[in-house]
């Protein structure tokens, strides 16, 4: 995720932030090593060692991250979609073992597009901010509905009130608009393009809020942690974006 800022700029769609944003995405990520292994090490639990699963990765990006997935887990069969088509390439080229296709969630075609089940899908790097907010429980209905069952949906969000990332006082604030404003707000990422700085809006997530759309989208069962966004250790509300594994039941 680009930092928050609320610089002048083109204000911009997701996918035309992250089309200028893929050259340089794979930088960002490398100061959240900790993280990210963190929550591979989650899908790699959540596919229970089983050698011949199906894996779908919603929003892959470079497909870099992809790629160590399916070199720990070995998957029979992988998809990934990604709205942004510059992301697409990246990912086609980064993981060749993937189907890799430019589809959005939420896009009423998306399952025709995808035809079977799968035993895991991945939605990582807060791409469920980005998704317009009444596409959100439709696009959880359609990841349940490519889930086989017992299959597990892993995600991460960030968190509204993670105060490591974003300071106490900044949280104070979120807690205090969130009694005024229970569905929360949104922020402003930002990213330079050559000599344009573009603006993309992107929601931050409560737990109870993803709970609520969770079971909205049908999901009875769910886990739901927190992790530091640097080192990937486990934290409480206030200490780290959300990790959550729900099961397809």
């Amino acid at each position: 995720m680009a930092k928050s800022s609320t610089p002048q700029g083109a204000s911009v769609s997701s996918r035309r932030f992250y089309d200028a944003y893929a050259s340089g995405y794979d930088a960002y990520l490398r100061g959240h090593d900790g993280y990210l292994l963190a929550v591979e090490k989650a899908i790699a639990e959540a596919s229970r060692g089983r050698p011949d699963i199906a894996l779908l990765d919603v929003g892959t990006g470079t497909g870099e991250r992809l790629q160590r997935l399916v070199a720990e887990l070995r998957p029979d069969r992988v998809v990934a979609i990604d709205e942004s088509p510059g992301m697409v390439a990246l990912a086609q080229r980064n993981c060749p073992a993937a189907d890799v296709r430019a589809l959005a969630l939420g896009d009423p075609g998306l399952p025709s597009a995808i035809p079977g089940a799968f035993d895991l899908v991945t939605c990582l790097s807060n791409v469920l901010g980005h998704v317009p907010r009444d596409l959100l429980v439709p696009g959880l209905r359609q990841i349940r509905g490519l889930l086989k069952p017992g299959g597990a949906f892993v995600f991460d969000v960030n968190n509204r009130y993670n105060a490591v990332s974003y300071g106490v006082v900044s949280v104070a604030r979120n807690v205090l608009r969130d009694c005024v404003l229970p569905r929360g707000r949104d922020f402003t990422a930002s990213y330079r393009a050559d000599d344009e700085v573009l603006r993309t809006r992107v929601h931050l997530f409560r737990a109870s809020e993803v709970a609520v759309l969770l079971r909205e989208a049908g999901f009875a069962s769910a886990r739901i942690g927190f992790r530091d966004y640097v080192t990937g250790e486990e934290r409480g509300r206030f200490g780290g974006s959300i990790v959550v594994k729900a099961v397809n039941v």
